[in-house]
């Protein structure tokens, strides 16, 4: 069975939180994507945690790039999941991938305190700041 029909958290990210399941990478948002990977080959205490938090994450992450230009959340099937596995190295699950226009730009795997979360979306945030400023209007 799979962790999403496992957990109610991980069920109600796209239940209650309108966040998409996606199969392949390529059908992400345009854009930033908060892509949260939550071990569906094993089952995993953490995964749990991470689903809890993940919509606080994305309200946080909101804060830190311009307006528009904050990640949207979704949450990767089992195909997916190995495929990201296969492509990111030592990533463990459970795990957080940043996509940029579908493509793994950094990954946070496991959970992690708030304030280190915090440090670590920063750092992976902070090069679509600077593209996100300069590409607007002058």
């Amino acid at each position: 069975m799979s962790v999403l029909h496992d957990s109610p958290l991980v069920a109600g990210l796209s239940d209650r939180h309108g966040m998409a399941l996606l199969h392949d990478a390529a059908d992400a948002p345009r854009g930033l994507v908060l892509l949260f990977l939550p071990s569906h080959a094993r089952p995993h205490l953490e995964t749990p945690d991470i689903a809890a938090v993940l919509p606080d994450l994305l309200r946080a992450c909101a804060g830190l790039v311009p307006p528009g230009a904050a990640p949207v959340g979704a949450v990767a099937d089992a195909a997916l999941e190995a495929d990201l596995r296969a492509e990111i190295e030592d990533l463990s699950l459970p795990a957080l991938v940043l996509l940029h226009d579908g493509r793994p730009a950094g990954a946070i795997s496991r959970m992690r305190d708030w304030d280190e979360y915090g440090r670590r979306l920063t750092a992976l945030l902070a090069p679509f700041v600077h593209s996100t400023l300069t590409d607007q209007p002058a």
